[in-house]
């Protein structure tokens, strides 16, 4: 499968728009007693006190901080074309070329004048086109052989058909950089010098990875906790209605390109067909019940619950990271029990995480 990554995001909403949106008008308190009292039923629990695991602490080097001063390089700068010079693999470099088949020109293998920009190495045209560019120079006028693929769809009639392109060599492609100076930095930052701005980024990256690096040692302590703990039964309901509402959401989404649902799974996700996806549904669907389950039985058995204020920063920071703005807006998108889970799914793994082991490094090892 791909592009599961840009799925993924929109079975999360589709969550957070179906779980249990209707719950009348208790208060927070209320709510959350009953999905704790309603989920932790599911299960029974394993151990989930003293996990054992290889953490995460990613280091922040010299190289993570050369990348985002490239970056920042990159985004200004200039690029000329150079008429004079050899290709080599890596450069980037404009071509026209004519393409024929036993002596006949065949169609679309004409750049007809216009020039082609090629990054040499890229894997954009056929196979050996491009290594056979290599080594030339700007001005040259060469033939390049090359065969088409056998599984050629862009025009089946070239399946497997050995070609010669003439190829003319207009020009190669230099990307220039301005010079990283205290300057150069003091215009493109909110940085006075080099030293500063690095030590922006330095500070911006060790903020970064704390929270990711804390968020992966908690997906692996959570996933071992449920691996330990035993679902005796599903609330197959909410879970139908889930799977129906995700399905659904897409469905609507495949309408906006004006085609049908097996298209758009096919095309975008790579799914064989409607009933591959809705299995890849169910399967998101189960681990995610997994994970509601045990997080309720564990905030049952240490009896950790959220307040208002957390639930109110909750909202705050699922605004912040949907940009959204109205909590109205809010509001269509989660119900409020999903605000309360997401709350309590945080506090619990906060916990499950204080009270885990990290591996000795000869264990991680």
């Amino acid at each position: 499968m791909k592009k599961l990554k840009k799925l993924s995001s929109v079975l999360v909403l589709s969550m957070g728009l179906a779980l249990l949106s209707g719950c009348g008008k208790a208060n927070s308190e209320k709510k959350l007693d009953k999905m704790i009292d309603k989920y932790s039923a599911y299960c029974t629990l394993g151990d989930y006190k003293g996990i054992e695991y290889n953490a995460v602490s990613t280091e922040i080097t010299d190289d993570l901080i050369n990348q985002q001063v490239d970056s920042l390089l990159s985004q200004h700068s200039t690029t000329n074309s150079k008429t004079s010079g050899t290709a080599k693999m890596g450069d980037t470099v404009n071509i026209d070329f004519i393409g024929r088949v036993d002596g006949e020109e065949f169609e679309g293998g004409n750049s007809n004048g216009a020039g082609y920009d090629l990054t040499l190495g890229s894997g954009t045209f056929i196979d050996d086109f491009e290594d056979q560019i290599v080594g030339h120079k700007v001005g040259d006028v060469f033939d390049v052989e090359a065969t088409f693929p056998d599984d050629y769809s862009p025009n089946p009639d070239l399946a497997g058909v050995d070609a010669v392109f003439e190829v003319t060599l207009n020009s190669i492609k230099e990307t220039v950089y301005p010079e990283y100076t205290d300057e150069f930095v003091a215009s493109y930052t909110d940085a006075s010098s080099i030293e500063e701005y690095e030590q922006q980024i330095r500070d911006n990256l060790t903020e970064s990875y704390k929270t990711s690096d804390a968020s992966t040692n908690k997906s692996t302590i959570i996933t071992a906790v449920i691996d330990n703990s035993t679902i005796n039964e599903y609330p197959t309901q909410d879970m139908e209605k889930l799977i129906d509402s995700t399905v659904s959401d897409v469905e609507k989404y495949a309408q906006n390109y004006n085609t049908d649902l097996a298209t758009y799974v096919s095309v975008y996700y790579g799914f064989s067909d409607e009933e591959a996806f809705r299995e890849y549904v169910s399967e998101m669907v189960e681990n995610y019940m997994k994970e509601k389950i045990v997080i309720c039985a564990i905030a049952k058995e240490e009896k950790i619950t959220v307040s208002n204020d957390e639930i109110k920063a909750k909202k705050q920071e699922l605004m912040k990271n949907s940009g959204i703005t109205d909590e109205d807006d809010l509001n269509e998108m989660y119900s409020e029990e999903d605000i309360i889970f997401y709350a309590l799914e945080e506090k619990v793994t906060d916990f499950l995480l204080e009270n885990a082991e990290p591996a000795s490094a000869t264990d991680a090892e």
